[in-house]
């Protein structure tokens, strides 16, 4: 967008972060906004998607700071509950402050372990992080995260059942209030017809509550991973949010 921001002495800053939502619908959201009277040429935006997040950037003079309200409450009311972030807070630290009070561990087969990181990479993490398992073959699944067997033979390692086994496991196995399961194809090969490449399977519960998802990213491995875990953390808040 064009700006007034040439010889501004201070410059305000505001970030957005939005999930589930692509990239070309932000874009469309501007237009509207515009044709509704607000003066985007007073701001400067510029949109990003990252680990499967879009994240709206900001800046514009303190004097049009009645501007950018009316650009958040438009992406407010035109976008609901996918707008997670009005403040800039990312969604890992939405969730480390959600966990005050709770634990979690995880298992994980096609993420190898990148959602324990992230819920480990703040400092105090050990306050909440019980532990972690990587299961990547079956036979881990079944010894050490107590996936039934038969279970996986009927239903495929890839499947909702799987993964809602796997986070019951990780919550058995490390005495967690939530468990965290995750079995997907990452690719680039071991795709079927039935089960594509990027085919993920998720499961976050607690003793009463779940917050369960199989979808199909797009990708390269690394992709179809890293956001298989942003998708991870966004459930594990939903779940927190819903008074786990």
């Amino acid at each position: 967008m064009r700006t007034a921001l040439a010889g501004a002495e201070t410059l305000e800053r505001g970030m957005l972060r939005l999930f589930g939502i692509p990239e070309s619908e932000i874009a469309r959201t501007l237009e509207v906004l515009a044709d509704d009277g607000v003066d985007l040429d007073r701001l400067e935006v510029t949109t990003c998607l990252r680990r499967g997040e879009i994240e709206i950037a900001t800046v514009y003079p303190p004097a049009a700071a009645d501007v950018y309200g009316a650009f958040v409450e438009g992406v407010r009311a035109r976008h609901g509950e996918l707008l997670f972030s009005e403040d800039g807070a990312t969604i890992d630290e939405q969730v480390a402050s959600l966990l005050a009070g709770h634990t979690v561990a995880t298992a994980e087969s096609c993420t190898g372990g990148l959602v324990a990181a992230r819920l480990t990479e703040r400092p105090g993490s050990s306050a909440y992080v019980q532990g972690g398992l990587v299961v990547y073959s079956n036979a881990a699944k079944v010894a050490q995260a107590g996936v039934p067997a038969q279970l996986i033979e009927r239903h495929g390692a890839v499947s909702p059942e799987v993964a809602a086994a796997l986070a019951d496991g990780a919550r058995a196995a490390f005495g967690a209030d939530i468990g965290i399961g995750i079995t997907g194809i990452a690719g680039p090969g071991g795709g079927t017809e039935e089960k594509p490449v990027g085919t993920v399977c998720l499961s976050v519960a607690s003793a009463d509550r779940r917050e369960d998802r199989a979808v199909v990213l797009p990708g390269n491995r690394a992709d179809v991973r890293d956001r298989t875990s942003t998708l991870a953390m966004h459930l594990l808040r939903r779940l927190l949010l819903a008074g786990a």
